[in-house]
């Protein structure tokens, strides 16, 4: 009897281990089982590289403009030469990551982008229904849009970046007053995210949506960066 039992356990555990493996089932899986570690490792991840990426356009930016200057201090230095004086041309700088910058970008990522948003989507907007019928679709994104993005998730952004580089809680929402009022940062955020929640909360699967948004905002951060940035 034993016998039988042992080569049941065998028979049992070969089928078992002979299934092929499937990274999109193992995906799927992930991410339906560990919502909120899914939620924070690709919306970290995605911040921090969406921010490179930023500092990599900016750092082009900026030499662009200092080669332009060296251009111009080239063509008057014989005038200047003529009158006894020198120009000195600006050593360019080579590109560093500035690693705080990144930083505050991981933590807004992971924790908020990530986790908090999982914890909004699926725990908290279902209040307002759970179909994905237009009606009940149009007040998530509403509530989302009107509320959640100018309210919370764009300052916070700028709090964040404002702890991690030393500079209060005064300055950090004025910095994002400064955005709202010349930068356009509000309607930037709608121009975007308007169509993008209208798909989130109507044909994405609820395990999805957080991922499905990250992989959208990556180019949304890279602006938000940029704005922040600047």
């Amino acid at each position: 009897m034993m016998h039988l039992k042992l080569f049941i356990a065998l028979a049992l555990f070969a089928t078992a281990s002979s299934r092929p493996f499937s990274p999109s089932h193992a995906i799927n899986a992930f991410y339906k089982n560990h919502r909120f570690k899914g939620a924070f490792l690709t919306c970290s991840i995605k911040a921090v590289s969406a921010d490179y990426v930023a500092q990599r356009l900016s750092s082009a930016m900026q030499r662009d403009e200092e080669t332009k200057r060296d251009a111009e201090a080239s063509r008057l230095s014989p005038l200047k030469k003529a009158r006894g004086g020198d120009l000195a041309v600006a050593e360019k700088k080579k590109f560093a990551v500035d690693w705080r910058r990144s930083a505050a970008f991981f933590v807004y990522g992971g924790l908020y982008q990530g986790m908090g948003i999982e914890l909004l989507y699926n725990n908290l907007l279902p209040i307002l229904g759970t179909a994905t019928d237009i009606k009940t679709v149009l007040k998530k994104v509403a509530c989302d849009m009107g509320f959640v993005s100018p309210l919370i998730t764009i300052p916070m952004a700028y709090l964040v970046k404002g702890f991690v580089c030393g500079s209060s809680f005064r300055n950090s929402i004025r910095n994002y007053w400064d955005g709202v009022v010349n930068k356009g940062i509000i309607f930037k955020n709608w121009l975007i995210f308007i169509p993008v929640q209208c798909l989130t909360f109507s044909i994405v699967p609820q395990h999805f949506r957080v991922s499905f948004v990250a992989c959208i905002s990556f180019f949304w951060t890279i602006l938000l960066s940029r704005v922040l940035g600047s």
